[in-house]
Order: structure tokens, then sequence, then C-alpha cells
């Protein structure tokens, strides 16, 4: 990318971003972001490629860094905000990742150098303070300079006499370049010693190789599995505590093992690991992990066929006592690009509590609620992953695509959302993991066969075609397979309303169907009925016939309202039409100060009250009910709204608004945005104007 290419990119992201101070220097905006966000990896010794620790080091970089912080690449965190709010998250904001853009195109001027903070300080030692037991591997393992990444278990010997109690694990690497993550698992059976020892005498190096050795010793010792491991180390995590009162048992005699994932950096290493152990006292309630599907999907039945680019895999657990939640995390290989848990509480009500939409097997983290999240007995954990196996995933391991199944290496694939919990009262300890092991071990793997199938991620905004949640009234579009006729069937409308059936196929939301815009094999269209207003979640069912699909569970919001694009794609060039009803586009451009038309959904209910399928035929039209009214900006402006509700001739949920151009907007293809009771349409859809 020239330097010319990037400023022109970058001006581009900066058109629809609120004005900015005029002044943006390194010293006083732009340090405090990199070096509190940024240089604990990027720095001497760590594992980021280069260091961001002074005004030279971030300017070398600065188009590398503009780029990455605007799509959200950096700094390393996956999950999306959710439900619930986690600890120490590395997000920055909307206005910090604009001054970076902003400096950037200014041309990167340092400031004062006496304004310029100092560096925080990264401590040498134990960043926790001394260890209550530190244990080193006896034996050095040779990292090769390249070739695949390596998964290699290292067993060390603890010589405890009596059961401990964990509440922090720290590392000291002595290749911490090409050290990509740590899990720390306890051995009570002697199996991973007596593998290691074999390994040593065959190869001459310590450890044993694989991911699924793991799941031996779960096999030999369960309680252990259950409760999880004694956590782990990823790129960018500071140590921590577990909070107050938790923590992990180390059981008398147990070896631990050091399950560490490598990442060849260019050199020959030598990786000894140091690992320091933290006690605390007894804790008074046992963790136990909940995992869908179990054990990382080992019974899962994950085949994933060659080209296949959107292969799902779900699976539930219902909490058979009440709970408390202190972490989620999940884990797959390569080929995964979604993971996403939610909770159904007995209520109905549906929670969020990790989603990432854009997995990344170089950045496996363990998410920290901020505070404790209660969920009742009956309350059903949902995990869903999906897995492109195509050659347009640019992280498949294969080229071309070849035919992956569930296995412990990096090139197969397995998969598991994960939920750290603790009984509500010790008392049901042993009944919560008894249940887990026997959904892990003996229930039956749902098998979809023939049935309809779909994931929460597959349901998306039929106008920005990004998933979210659902909103009455709202255009939504269901992904995924046997959903309805191999060729496409339009909705019919009868008597003034849209039918709930097309081709035999219907959509139930908390058992009510849904007005179907078309269905096919491969995806349907719906209106989200009306009866979900003051829901804070749903249901979904599809039925192609007489199959019926499992139901997935989707939060409800009131308002979201989004605009729809003419390539369907949720961005680009709007559906809008011009003063002489001619289609506006760079060939047709509206005038200054001319009133357009566009189409929405999204807006929530209707005053009147919205009825599911019917077709707007006056003489009077809902309108929003939302307490603010609709308004719109054109390129940051405001822009009068002349009119905003349903639209004539079309169905219920679609909302026309026909609004004037501000006099003073640019000329081009200039941003719009609708908002409806605080909530604002996608970014990127834009009316031409001449």
């Amino acid at each position: 990318m020239t330097h010319r290419t990037a400023a022109l990119i970058l001006t581009s992201a900066l058109a629809a971003i609120p004005a900015l101070a005029q002044s943006v220097t390194f010293t006083e905006q732009i340090a405090p972001i990199i070096y509190n966000n940024c240089t604990k990896c990027h720095r001497s010794g760590q594992v980021a490629p280069f260091t961001l620790a002074s005004y030279s080091d971030v300017k070398q970089h600065a188009l590398t860094i503009a780029s990455v912080t605007r799509t959200g690449y950096m700094p390393p965190w996956k999950a999306e905000p959710t439900w619930a709010a986690f600890r120490d998250e590395r997000r920055l904001t909307a206005d910090q990742i604009a001054l970076i853009q902003k400096w950037v195109l200014d041309g990167m001027p340092e400031g004062d150098p006496a304004k310029e903070p100092a560096l925080p300080t990264f401590p040498e030692g134990w960043t926790l303070g001394t260890p209550d037991l530190i244990l080193e591997m006896p034996k050095a393992y040779a990292v090769p300079a390249d070739g695949p990444d390596i998964y290699q278990n290292f067993v060390v010997q603890t010589g405890l006499t009596e059961e401990k109690y964990i509440r922090a694990v720290e590392i000291k690497s002595t290749a911490r370049a090409a050290l990509h993550h740590v899990l720390f698992f306890t051995d009570t059976t002697g199996g991973g010693r007596r593998q290691e020892a074999a390994n040593l005498a065959a190869t001459g190096q310590p450890g044993f190789p694989g991911f699924g050795s793991i799941f031996l010793l779960a096999v030999a010792d369960p309680a252990a599995a259950l409760a999880g491991g004694l956590g782990g180390w990823v790129p960018g995590a500071t140590p921590e505590f577990l909070p107050t009162g938790l923590a992990y048992t180390l059981p008398k005699g147990a070896d631990l093992v050091l399950q560490t994932h490598f990442h060849p950096d260019g050199k020959v290493e030598a990786e000894k690991t140091v690992v320091g152990l933290y006690f605390t006292t007894k804790p008074a309630r046992d963790i136990t992990q909940v995992q869908a599907p179990g054990y990382f999907g080992f019974r899962a039945n994950i085949d994933i066929p060659a080209n296949k680019a959107d292969y799902k895999v779900r699976a539930s657990f219902t909490l058979p006592v009440d709970v408390d939640a202190f972490s989620v995390s999940a884990h797959a290989h390569y080929l995964a690009r979604g993971a996403r848990m939610t909770a159904t509480l007995p209520t109905g009500e549906v929670r969020v509590l990790f989603w990432i939409k854009d997995w990344d097997f170089n950045w496996q983290d363990t998410y920290f609620f901020k505070d404790l999240q209660s969920f009742p007995a009956g309350t059903r954990i949902d995990g869903e992953l999906t897995y492109d196996n195509s050659a347009n995933n640019f992280r498949n391991p294969n080229n071309p695509p070849q035919r992956v199944k569930w296995g412990e290496n990096s090139f197969d694939e397995m998969g598991s959302l994960i939920l750290n919990v603790l009984p509500r009262q010790q008392s049901d300890s042993s009944s919560l993991r008894t249940n887990v092991l026997n959904y892990t071990l003996y229930a039956p793997v749902p098998l979809v066969g023939t049935k309809p199938f779909f994931i929460s991620a597959g349901i998306v905004d039929g106008a920005s075609a990004q998933a979210s949640p659902v909103t009455p009234g709202k255009v939504t579009v269901l992904y995924g397979e046997r959903l309805g006729p191999a060729n496409l069937a339009n909705g019919q409308v009868s008597s003034g309303k849209v039918s709930t059936n097309a081709g035999g196929t219907q959509v139930l939301f908390d058992g009510i169907p849904a007005p179907v815009l078309y269905s096919s094999a491969g995806q349907v269209a719906v209106i989200a009925p009306y009866s979900l207003n003051g829901k804070s979640g749903t249901q979904v069912v599809v039925k192609n016939g007489t199959s019926t699909s499992d139901p997935v569970a989707l939060p409800v919001t009131p308002v979201a309202p989004s605009i729809f694009s003419a390539d369907t794609s949720g961005t680009g060039q709007g559906v809008i039409f011009n003063f002489d009803f001619s289609v506006n586009s760079a060939a047709k451009p509206a005038d200054k100060g001319s009133v357009i038309v566009l189409y929405a959904t999204g807006e929530g209910q209707t005053l009147p009250g919205g009825i599911d399928g019917q077709i707007a035929n006056g003489p009077d039209y809902p309108v929003p009910a939302a307490k603010q009214p609709a308004t719109v900006n054109i390129g940051g402006l405001p822009a009068e709204v002349l009119y905003a509700g349903a639209a004539p001739q079309l169905v219920a949920g679609v909302m026309q608004l026909n609004v004037r151009i501000p006099a003073g907007v640019a000329s081009g293809d200039v941003p719009v945005e609708v908002l409806i009771g605080g909530a604002k349409s996608q970014p990127g859809i834009t009316v031409s104007v001449r």
C-alpha cells in the first residue's frame, strides 16, 4: 500500500466521524493511547513483531497502526460487546480511533516533547509478586526456526504432599517471541509423565506432542477436567488473580501439564518455562466448566467437507442448579469463523454471553466478567460455531481445501464455547458436575439429519445484512440449510396481508408465525412479529413441511433502524428515489435542497400498533412509536424529515422517509443515517448528490 493510497482510505474513513480538535499531536493525544494499550506487547522481548515505545517507533508504523485500529484488528480483543461487561477490555473507543486517523492524516506531528507521558513500568520480575511455589521445566525444548505451528505438552512435577488451591498462575518464558499460548492442566494419573518419558527417549525432546493428548488425561481424571484446568496465558494478557473467593484445585501429588503452542519466529529458540503458583485458602465453592459442545466438540461429529463455507455446529446444556458464572471463552482451530454463546432463562429472556464474529486462531483469550453473572436452574446454555472450509477463508491451512474432521492437530478441527461457573450452593456441586459429565460423555449428540438447520449468527438484518438482535416488525433473513424448497418460493398476499407460509416454510417466533417474504433451501426472509414488542428474547423455529428445526435463542431490541442498500450488501448506495421518482445513483444524483425518498426497517412498534403482514393501504399510515421522532443526517448535517412512517403499498415493517437534502452538503456520494429512539442505522449507506 502506498502512502497516498493509505491517506485516501483514511480520508474516506474520516468522512462520517464528528469534527475533531484542530491539532492532534503524538505527545498529548497519541502517546497515552499507544503506551496504555499497545506497548505492553510491542516492546523488546515480547510477542509483537516491532516495538512501540517512542515517537520514532510509532511514526515508523503509523499507517499500519491507523489501518489495524480502524478495522478493529488491534488491540487484540475479539469479543463483541454483549449483555455483560468484561474485565480489563482491550478495546479502543471510537474517539481514540478517530484521533489516530486524524493524527496520521495531519502528517504525524510530534508536539511538545515535554508533554509526552512516561512509558508505563513493566515489571521484569514476577508481576503478581513472589509466587508461593516456583516450578521449572527440567529440560529446554528446541523450537525450530520455521515450519508449522507446534503443540507440545510439558510435564512438571510439583512434589506437593497436600492439596493446594490456586488463585493465579504466572509464567516466565525463555522463547517469548515464538510462544503463542500456554494452557495449564493437572494430572494425577502419571499418564502425562509416561508420555513425556517415551517421547524424550525417542526424540531427545522434552514433552509430548499434540492437543488431543489432554483428552486422554481428562478421561482418566474427569474431576480435574470438569474444573477446567488452571487457566492459561495468551499474548497481551496480564497475569491476574481470580475474583475474590475463587480458586482452582491442585490435587496432592499432581503433576502440572503445560500445553504449549509455538509459532516459529524465524530463528531457533529454546523454551524452558518457569511457572509461578500463587496459593490461597480453600474456596467455599468449586469451579465447574460447562462446554457446549462438550470436550471441545469431541462427540459433535465435526466433519467439514472441502469447499463448505458455512459448516455449523450447535449444542445445548440446561443448568440443573443455580450458578454464578465468572468467565467465558472459546476454542477452535483455523477454519472457525464465528463463535457465540447465549443463555436462555426459564422466563424466555435471552442473554448473549459471548460473541466472536471474526474468529482468529491466533487470539484465544479467556474473558472474565466484571461481576459474577447469576443464572437460575433451568437456564439453557447454547453454543454455536461456524466454520469456513473454502478457498475464500484466508486462514484455511489447506490449498486447495480438503475434508477436515475432529482431531488434535492444528490442521484438524474442534470447537466449543466454555463457561466457567460456581454452584450457588456448594451442596449442589456434585449434582452439577455429574450432569455436566453425563452430558459430555453420554447425552445423544444432536444430529441435524434432514431437519432445517440454522444458527443465530445466520439470522441477519434484512437491510444491513449484519447479524444483530431482532426488532418487532423488522425485515429479517435466516441463512442455513434445508430451510425451504429447492427453488425460490415468493410470499403470497391474501386479503391485504402477506401469508405466513411460502413454499411450505414457516418461521415461528415464540410460536407466532411470521409473514414470509420468500423461502428457499438456503435462506428465508420474514417480518419479525410485532408480538416481540416488550420482550428481551425470543425462540426461533423453522418448519419446512413436516420437519422442524431445533429452537435458536435470539435477543430482542425495541428499535434498531437500518437502511436498505441498492446491492443488498447493507452498504453503499441506498435504495433511494429522487423527487422526480428516478432512482438515485451516480448517474442520477439528487439536487441539494431537493426531496428524496429512502426506505428502512427496524423502527420497532408503531402507532397505531403494527399488524403482522399487513399491506399499508391508507388513508392513515402507522408511524414509529419510539418516544423520539425519526431524524435523518445527510453528509453529517441534519436533514428536514417531511414524512416518516409506513411505506404505502408495502408490507408493515418497511418504513419510508421523505427527506430534504441540506443545502450545505458536499457533492458526490454522501453518507446517510437514520436515528429513531436513540438508535442509529448502519454506517456506509450513501446518497448521490449533485
